[in-house]
C-alpha cells in the first residue's frame, strides 16, 4: 500500500489492571505514560467503567499522565454520560489546559449489558435515556467552551443550564476534539456531520471500512474538509514469537479481565495476536480502510505492572516500526 501520511499509534493505559492489583500499580500510571512517550507512541488512552467493571477514573489517570509527559496526546476511550454535562465540561477544560491542549475527548453511551444498566441505575440514571444524554452532553460542552467564560443557558430534554460560566478557557476556542465510538447509522452520520473523530472497536477491517465510508459521506455532504474527522480504531493486540503463544496470552487476559472466553469477546471487539508481521499486516488492513489513529490495548497473560511494561516495550520495539512504515 502507499505510505500513509500522519498515521498515529497510541496505547491504552492499564486502568483495570491497575485497580485489581493491590500494590503500587495505580500511582505508577504517570510513569507508564512517560514510558509510552519515550517509546515513541503518539497517545495514551483511558477508558471508563466505575462500577460495571471497575477501573481507574480516566480523567484522574490522564491528569497524572499529563504531569509526566510533554508531547503525547491524552485520550478518553471512552467517557459515558454519567456526569452532569457542565461538570464534565469543566473537568475536560481543566485537563485540556493542564496538558497544553493535548486532550482528545472520546465519548460513548455504554455497552448494552445488564452490568452497564445497573451502573447507570446506581448513578440515578435511566439507561434508556443514554443516547439523548450523550447528545446533550456534547451540545453543552461545546456551548460553554465556545462561550469563552461568558454565561450560557441551555434547555434540553435531560439537562438545563441557567447562566453557567465555565473556566478555565480551553486551549482552543472550540474546546478539545470530540470523538465518538458508536457504529449505528445515526451515529455514523452524526460523526461525519458534527464531531471530530470516530473510534469504534470494529471486529474486522472490512466492517471498519463500511462504517468509515458512511462517516466520510456524511462529512462530505456537510461540506466539511477531509481533515475535519479523524478515523480511529480501538483494537487489542498481542505480539509474540508465535501466533499460538499470542493466542494463549489473549485467552488468559480476556478470561481474567472479563471472565469471558476469547471467542465471545471477538464477536464485539477487534482482537489480534501473532508475530509482529502478522499483527502489522492485520492493522495495515484497517489503515487501508481509513483508520489514521490506531488505539492499541496491550493484553498480557498476567494483569501485573511488570508484564504491562514489558508489553509496551516489546510492542514499541517490534510492531511500532512496521506501523511507521505504513
Amino acid at each position: 500500500m502507499e505510505p500513509v501520511s500522519g498515521l498515529k499509534v497510541g496505547i491504552v493505559l492499564p486502568g483495570r489492571e491497575s485497580v485489581v492489583d493491590e500494590g503500587p500499580y495505580p500511582k505508577n500510571l504517570a510513569s507508564i505514560a512517560a514510558l509510552a512517550e519515550a517509546c515513541g507512541f503518539d497517545s495514551v488512552w483511558a477508558g471508563e467503567s466505575p462500577l460495571a467493571r471497575s477501573r481507574m477514573n480516566p480523567l484522574l489517570a490522564l491528569t497524572a499522565a499529563a504531569t509526566a509527559t510533554e508531547r503525547i496526546q491524552l485520550g478518553t476511550g471512552v467517557l459515558m454520560p454519567l456526569r452532569p454535562p457542565v461538570h464534565l465540561a469543566h473537568e475536560l477544560a481543566c485537563l485540556d489546559r493542564m496538558s497544553g491542549g493535548r486532550l482528545i475527548a472520546g465519548i460513548g453511551s455504554g455497552f448494552a449489558s445488564p452490568a452497564t444498566e445497573r451502573e447507570f441505575a446506581n448513578y440515578g440514571l435511566d439507561f434508556a435515556t443514554r443516547f439523548g444524554r450523550m447528545r446533550e452532553t456534547v451540545e453543552i460542552c461545546r456551548a460553554v467552551w465556545a462561550a469563552r467564560g461568558e454565561p450560557v443557558s441551555y434547555q434540553g430534554e435531560h439537562y438545563r443550564l441557567q447562566d453557567a460560566t465555565v473556566l478555565p478557557l480551553t486551549e482552543e476556542p472550540g474546546g478539545p476534539p470530540l470523538w465518538i465510538a458508536h457504529s449505528g447509522p445515526k451515529m455514523l452520520r452524526r460523526a461525519g456531520r458534527e464531531l471530530d473523530g470516530w473510534m469504534p472497536t470494529s471486529t474486522t477491517p472490512e466492517k471498519y471500512g463500511e462504517g468509515w465510508r458512511q462517516v466520510a459521506a456524511a462529512r462530505d455532504e456537510a461540506g466539511r474538509s477531509s481533515a475535519a474527522v479523524t478515523g480511529a480504531v480501538y483494537l487489542s493486540v498481542a505480539v509474540d514469537d508465535t501466533k499460538q503463544r499470542a493466542e494463549e496470552t489473549l485467552s488468559s487476559y480476556f478470561g481474567a479481565y472479563y471472565n469471558l472466553p476469547l471467542t465471545t469477546m471477538r464477536t464485539t471487539q477487534g482482537i489480534f495476536g501473532g508475530t509482529r508481521h502478522e499483527v502489522a499486516d492485520r492493522l495495515a488492513r484497517y489503515v487501508e480502510n481509513g483508520a489514521r489513529h490506531l488505539i492499541l490495548r496491550l493484553p498480557t497473560d498476567e494483569l501485573t505492572e511488570p508484564k504491562y511494561r514489558s508489553a509496551v516495550r516489546r510492542t514499541a520495539e517490534e510492531l511500532l516500526p512496521l506501523l511507521r512504515d505504513l
